[in-house]
């Protein structure tokens, strides 16, 4: 999603998963779909979302590469790219923004030359690999950019609708704002077979490791099932759908958005109790195929562009860091955005350069917390593919659980409020030799005292 209604409709679509999925729980199945959380760098990934003008000075594919050392530094494993493609001109946005949206592909063959050349791409490409890092691009399935050439040359792979013949895409049968871009019609299969060519030439050509699939779920699940299986053809793939069903995971997504947990944990921020998260959670996993995994965030492109930054809706630095605890603790994959780690206050449009000031990153305690916090998950197993215990479900300032796998056990405890608060820890946790994952002190956990804002990350082999 990338337009001004993405706001309000994201707000609907948090209530809607979040009953759905709050009341209708179903079975796991007993088996993951095929490559569903594999290879292995999938299942452990920690992602970091780029949008190459704003992540260096120079805004190109070249500056990216200069930023790959403090990307790894922090603990990220894979990026997400933003499109990478040519910008439509025809009705763009450029009252939002300069730029025009990056979701308005003008030619999914080609990269946008204001980034760099096909030959800087590919560097770029190969300097994350060079460093055992992997590299997923925004792939925008649903529609094209008005001068997109398919437009003249294809108007049949095109939704009819009252715009010259042609329509805006709907959301669950809604109208959208979004005038910059025009829906592909799924029921032609000549247009299905060229994007599954698109999704395929840049895996081949080029050795990407996969695709982030905008709003995913408004293109048909059959195309994604025979979509993935195509590209995994010539090597396995990471699969990212913007979508919060778990349906997605059956035609061959590994992550699908955690939507549902954002919401609540806005939720509590605002006063909601935090056992709120501890029922959202578990009723979520409930539905999801094993090896599934949901990417939790505090931010992202849209959150950070038409809702708040995480300092402002988690009231400042303790805040955040204790929301992106939460969340990453949680079972999933962690996803920071493109200069959350800096600490950005004010939102942060797509449509136009932001001149983030990435000397900072030296002498930011954000930057920090982001490193020590993904450096220990990277070596955790129990938080990378550990089961979650809730043992307090039914709190309201303070949640405590567990993340367990094999021998290896993570305590977390984290307070979502602005005042001191104490945490009993269960009897059956007390005698266990705990250690601070950030100290590497010993610690006694009959009650945790936790400082407004606290969390303690304890772990016990």
């Amino acid at each position: 999603m990338h337009k001004l209604s993405v706001r309000a409709l994201g707000t609907a679509l948090v209530l809607t998963l979040g009953l759905v999925i709050g009341c209708q729980p179903s079975a796991t199945p007993a088996t993951a779909p095929d490559g569903v959380g594999a290879p292995n760098w999938v299942n452990d990934a920690v992602v970091y979302e780029v949008f190459i003008p704003d992540f260096s000075e120079e805004g190109t594919f070249r500056g990216a590469i200069d930023r790959l050392d403090a990307l790894e530094a922090m603990g990220v494993t894979t990026l997400w790219l933003m499109p990478i493609h040519p910008v439509g001109e025809e009705r763009a946005k450029t009252d939002i923004g300069a730029l025009g949206s990056p979701y308005a592909v003008r030619d999914f063959y080609a990269v946008n030359p204001d980034y760099g050349t096909e030959a800087d791409f590919q560097a770029l490409v190969d300097s994350v690999h060079a460093r055992d890092m992997h590299l997923i691009i925004d792939l925008v399935a649903n529609h094209t950019a008005w001068d997109n050439p398919w437009l003249d040359e294809h108007p049949e792979w095109y939704s009819e609708g009252p715009i010259d013949g042609f329509t805006v895409p709907l959301l669950d049968g809604d109208t959208t704002d979004w005038t910059d871009v025009v829906e592909l019609d799924y029921e032609n299969e000549a247009m299905r077979q060229e994007m599954i060519d698109v999704m395929q030439y840049w895996v081949r050509e080029y050795d990407i490791d996969g695709y982030r699939a905008d709003v995913a779920h408004q293109v048909p699940v059959d195309f994604w099932t025979a979509a993935i299986d195509s590209v995994e053809a010539i090597k396995p793939v990471l699969m990212l759908a913007e979508a919060a069903e778990p349906e997605m995971h059956a035609a061959g997504f590994d992550y699908t958005y955690a939507w549902p947990f954002y919401g609540a944990l806005k939720a509590v921020w605002e006063g909601a109790p935090v056992g709120e998260l501890a029922a959202q959670v578990d009723t979520t996993l409930e539905r999801l195929p094993p090896r599934a995994k949901r990417l939790r965030f505090t931010t992202n492109h849209d959150e950070s562009m038409w809702d708040e930054t995480p300092l402002e809706l988690f009231d400042g630095m303790e805040g955040s860091k204790a929301a992106f605890v939460l969340a990453a603790t949680m079972p999933g994959v962690p996803l920071v955005y493109n200069g959350q780690e800096l600490g950005v206050a004010d939102t942060v449009s797509f449509f136009a350069r932001t001149p983030y000031d990435w000397s900072r990153t030296a002498d930011n305690a954000l930057f920090a917390f982001y490193t020590e916090y993904l450096t220990f998950y990277r070596n955790n197993t129990a938080l990378r593919r550990g089961t979650l215990t809730m043992l307090t479900p039914d709190a309201e300032d303070a949640l405590l659980y567990t993340r367990s796998f094999e021998d290896e056990t993570a305590l977390v405890a984290v307070n979502v409020r602005d005042r001191s608060v104490q945490v009993p820890v269960p009897t059956a946790y007390r005698n266990r030799a705990w250690t601070n994952a950030f100290t590497g002190a010993a610690v006694s956990v009959d009650t945790l005292d936790l400082e407004p804002y606290g969390y303690r990350l304890l772990y016990a082999e």
